[in-house]
This record gives C-alpha cells, sequence and structure tokens, in this order.
C-alpha cells in the first residue's frame, strides 16, 4: 500500500519562503510627482502614480494617447495597443483589457460600477492538497478563530495572504474526545474543511500545538468509478491476469518435467492463478474497506503485472497498491487501514496453503537425487508448521520415503508466496503496512529509526536483499503520518502491533543455514 508523500511539506515550506522574504529588505525606487493629480477620466488621485495608465478606470494618462483614444468612436482593426504594444481590434483590447476608444472607456466605466456595487465575499486562503496550491475560500479568519476557540484555548494566531491561518494553542485534556469533536464540526463539513494538528517546534527547546485547515471536497461515486478514473485499474489487473497464468504454467510444467510425472495443467495453472490474485486483491480490499468506512478517500487496487523473464521463475506481478487520496484523520485510522491489508491476506493465504497441501503430487522418487542446495532455499516457519501438521494429522498426503516423493502443488505454492508477502508487509519500516502502524503508535522520530534498522537486517538477508535496499533508500523520506499527529492511539493497538510483527517473523523467508552458523 502506497502511502502518499506529505502533501503539508509544501504547505510548511510556503510558510518558510514567505518568512525569509518578509527578512528581505526591499529598496522601493521613488516615484516621481506628476504635475497634473487627477485623472482626466474618473478624477482619481494619480499624483504619484509611476504607471502611465490610471488603476481605476484604466484611462491613458500620457497627453497624446488620451486626445488620439477620445477621437476614435469605431472600434479599431488590427492595430497597436497604446499599453502593452500587442496587435489588437475592437474597443477594448483583446489582450491586456485596456480601452482603445471612448466607447471602450463607457464599457470599462460600465463593468467598474457593477463590480463596486456587487457585494464581494472575504475569503481566506485554505491549501488544497488535490491542487498544491492555496485557494480563496469564503470563510473569514475572524469565523475561523471563533471556531478554534469554540474548542480549544488559543496561546497565539497567525494570518498571512498566502498562507493562510495559523493557531497555537494549549493541549487539552481529552485530546482525543475534543478533537473528534473539532473534525465533526457543522462548519467545517458546510466548508469542506480538514484540520491539520501538530505538535511542532516553534524554538529549539519549546513545542507547541499547531491547528491549521486545509481543504478537501470528496469525490462521488459517479466520479470515483467513472471508466476514466478506473480505466487504468481495469487494463492492469486483465494484464495481472495473463501474466499470474504464464507464471503458473511455467512453474507446473517445470514441476512435471523435474519429478517426470504429467499433471493437469489447465487445473493447476487455474488454482494457482485464482489462489495468488485472490490473496493480492483481498489484501488490497482490506485497505479499501477500511478505507471506505472511515469515510477516506482511496483508489481502486492497481496490480503490477510482471512479463515472463526467460530462465528465470517470475511470479507474474509484483503485487498490487491503492492510492491513498485522502491524508489519514487521525492515528487510529492510520494503524487500521494499515493493518487491514495484511490481515485480510493472511486470512486468505493460511487456506489457500493447506488445501494445497492436501493436492500436493505423491510422485516416484527419481533415479538420480540431486543434492539440495540449502542457500537457496529460504526457511518460512509458518510454512514448515503447516507442513508438519499435515503430515501429523494426515493432511498431507501419505507416501513411501525410500521409493517416493511429494512435489509441490502450484496451490500450495500461492500460499507459500502468500506468507511471504504477508511478512515483509509487516516489517515495520517506511511506506510498508507495518510501517504504516509502527507510525501510528510510536511517532515520526521511533519510526526513521526503526525504518533504516529493519532495511539493513533485509537487506543481509540474502532472500530479502533488495527489498531492504528499496527500503533503506525511501526510509530517508519519513512518514507523513496522520493529519492529526496529537491524538494517541486506543491501548489495544499496542497488542495488535506486537502480534503483526511476530506473524511477520513468522512468514518472513529466513536464511537458517546462516542463523545456524552463529549459533553452532
Amino acid at each position: 500500500m502506497p502511502s502518499e508523500k506529505d502533501d503539508f511539506e509544501f504547505y510548511s515550506s510556503k510558510i518558510e519562503k514567505k518568512k525569509e522574504k518578509e527578512e528581505k529588505k526591499v529598496v522601493e525606487t521613488a516615484i516621481k510627482e506628476r504635475e497634473i493629480q487627477f485623472c482626466w477620466h474618473c478624477g482619481a488621485d494619480i499624483q504619484f502614480r509611476a504607471e502611465n495608465y490610471c488603476e481605476i478606470c484604466r484611462a491613458p494618462l500620457d497627453e497624446k494617447t488620451r486626445d488620439e483614444l477620445i477621437k476614435r468612436t469605431e472600434p479599431i482593426v488590427s492595430k497597436k495597443c497604446w499599453k502593452c504594444n500587442g496587435t489588437t481590434s475592437g474597443h477594448i483590447c483583446g489582450i491586456c483589457g485596456s480601452a482603445l476608444t471612448k466607447t471602450g472607456l463607457d464599457i470599462l466605466d460600465q463593468n467598474r460600477v457593477i463590480i463596486e456595487k456587487k457585494e464581494i465575499p472575504l475569503t481566506t486562503p485554505i491549501f488544497s492538497p488535490k491542487d498544491r496550491q492555496f485557494i480563496p475560500l469564503e470563510v473569514t479568519f475572524d469565523q475561523l478563530t471563533e471556531l478554534v476557540e469554540k474548542y480549544l484555548k488559543i496561546i497565539n494566531s497567525q494570518f498571512d495572504e498566502s498562507t493562510g491561518a495559523l493557531f497555537f494553542v494549549e493541549k487539552p485534556e481529552e485530546t482525543n474526545a475534543v478533537f473528534e469533536k473539532f473534525r465533526n464540526d457543522s462548519l467545517l463539513k458546510e466548508k469542506n474543511l480538514k484540520l491539520i494538528i501538530r505538535n511542532e517546534k516553534v524554538s529549539p527547546d519549546v513545542k507547541q500545538i499547531t491547528v491549521r485547515f486545509f481543504y478537501w471536497k470528496p469525490e462521488s461515486s459517479k466520479e470515483q468509478f467513472h471508466i476514466k478514473k478506473i480505466g487504468w485499474n481495469i487494463g492492469l489487473f486483465l494484464a495481472t491476469i495473463v501474466t499470474v497464468a504464464i507464471a503458473g504454467w511455467s512453474f507446473a510444467n517445470t514441476t512435471y518435467s523435474e519429478y517426470l510425472f504429467e499433471g493437469n495443467t489447465a487445473i493447476d495453472v487455474t488454482l494457482f492463478t485464482a489462489s495468488l490474485l485472490g490473496i493480492l486483491t483481498v489484501h488490497e480490499a482490506g485497505h479499501y474497506t477500511i478505507s471506505r468506512l472511515k469515510k477516506l478517500d482511496a483508489s481502486l487496487p492497481y496490480f503490477i503485472p510482471v512479463p515472463p523473464i526467460p530462465g528465470f521463475q517470475t511470479l507474474g506481478t509484483f503485487g498490487a497498491l491503492i492510492r491513498q487520496k485522502e491524508p489519514f484523520s487521525t492515528r487510529d485510522d492510520l494503524f487500521d487501514i494499515g493493518i487491514a491489508g495484511p490481515l485480510a491476506g493472511f486470512l486468505v493465504a493460511i487456506p489457500v496453503f493447506i488445501i494445497g497441501l492436501k493436492l500436493t503430487y505423491v510422485v516416484p522418487l527419481p533415479e538420480v537425487v540431486e543434492p539440495v542446495d540449502i542457500t537457496q532455499v529460504p526457511t518460512v516457519f509458518l510454512a514448515d508448521f503447516f507442513i508438519m501438521f499435515g503430515q501429523w494429522s494426515g493432511l498431507l498426503p501419505y507416501y513411501d520415503p525410500t521409493m517416493q516423493t511429494i512435489a509441490m502443488h502450484p496451490m500450495m505454492f500461492a500460499g507459500y508466496i502468500g506468507f511471504i508477502l504477508t511478512g515483509i508487509n509487516l516489517m515495520p519500516a517506511s511506506q510498508l503496512d507495518g510501517g504504516h502502524t509502527f507510525r501510528a503508535v510510536f511517532g515520526d522520530v521511533p519510526h526513521r529509526i526503526i525504518s533504516l534498522v529493519v532495511a539493513l537486517l533485509l537487506t543481509l538477508n540474502p532472500f530479502t536483499r533488495y527489498m531492504g535496499i528499496l527500503l533503506l533508500v525511501m526510509s530517508f523520506g519519513g512518514h507523513p503520518g496522520s493529519t492529526d499527529d496529537v491524538s494517541k492511539v486506543h491501548w489495544s493497538k499496542y497488542i495488535y502491533i506486537a502480534l503483526g510483527f511476530i506473524v511477520g517473523i513468522l512468514c518472513l523467508p529466513m536464511p537458517l543455514y546462516l542463523i545456524q552458523s552463529y549459533f553452532v
């Protein structure tokens, strides 16, 4: 599950740039005083105007240009504009909007009167993650101040036309309850506003709780499931079905030729494809379902197909991901959405592996048995447990080890892959699902530290080396967390994250030979 990069870092950078600009000294050039104090057309004070036109009525102030404009009654055709020097036609310049004739001046006067009479609502710039910029919203700074005071005690507040409103507040006794009421305020829902609550450094030694707002208008179901929005999802899913089926066909035929027997290719390939895609689909459905239950916008899954590579057994896919469009509201939301995917996929991988275990082939022992290179075989503790359970319970077909052996069924292989994907996803690192849960429970700094440690350990593991290198690079990017990064998670999350880590270790491919070499 992806996670999106913190859109709100953009917000902070805007504020910092604004402060830098304010610290710079701006040298203003002196404006030469005009001999004529008032505009000849509208009477506005133009004595200290540097431009060659009136700001109010946009009439030219140069006498020669003024006389030429007054004499014109008919629209001009393909002539240079006196202000922008662009070639234009008509009563008003189509490039800069200046009057070209006396009639043009009259038209601008009428428009100006209409605008002056029209009641223009007061607005406040609010950051919009979708637009990645600040947009003017019809809500005043006083309204926002009154709203914050309704729930929190304000220590200080700031307002800037380019970066919006910022409030410094005292931490309430019941943070979760107060912030929950704050998020559900009717004004926020009416204006499609969301909260950003952070514990930020206001000086090297002092941290303060800050409150900001951002604009988020949720998509309707019609918008979300429009064919233009889900076309890529459908196309990638269909392509992944094909590539996974090819991978299943390759695995089945390799097994048949290695153990010298004939299986039912069509059934085996179908079971492998349905099983592996079922695990991945249910995994992503877990993320998506909880996101929708939390009323947070998320995309449908994007499956990643992998075409066949000659001489190499691929899985036909690199998995799938969903894009979390809307930022997580609370740490509990971040935890629940993060844990839901691997938990759902794990619950499907178990019966898939057990059924595959039952379907495992019993084949004659080859005449020449090549020795197994243990450095190429990972140990997945949970898979080994189910194999021993299958032998003890009779689930695994009986065979005479002196004359027969067993060959892994493609469906069992799909379950085995499902275990490994679960193990990797539950590791507390970076943007992995385990990283989401760890970030929700322990915060930003511990998450950065554990991400680097886990990435290094995975890099040392020969079976997860490339994933470890990728996570090592990603770990330096941090994690955005939730918009309410002050409230704590429910106490039960500490139990769930411990259980998730244990399951992750049991499902992770381990170099048992390497571990034993250090202790034996």
